[in-house]
């Protein structure tokens, strides 16, 4: 049997010169073994750690239920009403679902048969639950728990195509609304008002203030939700064009009235809670024939009828708070029949050599 035979220098003494240990062993293996002891018991290498399977490390145990929580604990700039739709889709879809799987079993599989479970819910909501999934496992790739967010796979489809449409009102029935306003008193009128002549969101109207109302134009600074059930939450507006001023027309200024000096339009010293605002839609809707619309609604067909008025989309973006005019456009620019008509009638007369073609 062949003895193997090392000369190592373990370290070096004062004046510089290398200090050397004579080690012999019976095959390279066996060598290498006894040189990293050498150095080991020289100090030049503190300590040999053993090495620890990833699945066996504590953090890597820990269940999707209880690191989903945590995630959302250490989020703390989050928006009330942010938040709420995230604990939305963890209680309601996520934990049930995946909750008992520890955070480094999920895979990309388990997200997608998620998904497919919930295909019969909007493509909106499909979306929130995948987002919300993403977000913490990013977080669980940061701690070390996971090495790669299985959210982020190209398999991943989004299976439901239902999307919630919302219709604006014909233009007639809009009209009969506005004609009645009249009909209506107090906060219930202002109310109205605000939608039929803004497009401002709901949370929009509900945290106005008479201090926002100078120079002819209503200034848009905050927007109010109701994320716990029903006290008002006052919080900025959905986006960051939501902080907007909007153009007091003389009709509004008129179902405006009487103007206070201070306090919110809607509420006077608070703003409305969601069972206050609830009772005055109720009282509305006895007294107008809503035709089914609501705030949301009359915002939608205000924004389209303008969409179809006029092309200067950046202005019409100005009224309505939205981020971009892709989205504006994508949302409101509805074709109509008798455009439609009207633009087939034009191409076909170019066709058909009728109609002189400028160059």
């Amino acid at each position: 049997m062949s003895i193997e035979r090392r000369k190592v220098i373990i370290s070096f003494s004062e004046e510089g010169n290398p200090v050397f240990k004579f080690l012999s062993a019976k095959n390279q293996d066996e060598m290498n073994v006894k040189i990293v002891k050498a150095f080991v018991e020289s100090g030049r290498i503190l300590q040999i750690c053993p090495y620890i399977q990833p699945d066996s490390h504590l953090e890597r145990k820990v269940l999707l239920k209880e690191y989903a929580m945590e995630w959302l604990n250490r989020k703390r700039r989050l928006k009330e009403t942010t938040r709420m739709t995230y604990l939305k889709c963890l209680k309601q879809f996520i934990i049930p679902d995946l909750g008992k799987l520890k955070v480094s079993e999920i895979k990309d599989t388990d997200v997608q048969r998620m998904l497919d479970k919930h295909d019969n819910l909007a493509r909106k909501t499909l979306i929130e639950m995948k987002s919300t999934l993403h977000q913490i496992m990013k977080y669980a790739v940061s701690d070390e728990i996971i090495r790669k967010n299985p959210c982020e796979s190209v398999d991943i489809i989004i299976p439901s195509s239902k999307v919630k449409e919302r219709e604006a009102l014909p233009l007639k029935q809009f009209q009969e609304i506005l004609s009645n306003l009249p009909n209506l008193v107090g906060d219930d009128r202002r109310f109205l008002a605000l939608c039929l002549f803004t497009a401002m969101r709901r949370g929009e109207v509900l945290g106005l203030r008479w201090e926002d109302i100078s120079d002819n134009k209503i200034h848009v600074q905050r927007n109010v939700t109701h994320p716990q059930r029903n006290q008002p939450c006052i919080t900025t507006p959905k986006t960051k064009a939501g902080t907007r001023s909007i153009p007091l027309t003389e009709p509004l200024k008129q179902m405006l009235q009487p103007f206070e000096k201070s306090g919110y339009i809607i509420g006077g010293e608070n703003p409305y809670s969601l069972t206050s605002y609830r009772a005055m839609w109720r009282r509305i809707t006895r007294k107008i024939d809503m035709h089914g619309a609501t705030p949301h609604v009359l915002r939608h067909s205000y924004l389209t009828y303008a969409v179809g008025t006029t092309t200067d989309f950046k202005t019409i973006q100005g009224i309505s708070g939205h981020s971009d005019v892709f989205t504006l456009m994508n949302r409101y620019a509805h074709p109509q029949d008798d455009k439609m008509i009207e633009l087939s009638n034009e191409i076909a007369e170019v066709l058909t050599g009728k109609l002189h073609v400028q160059k």
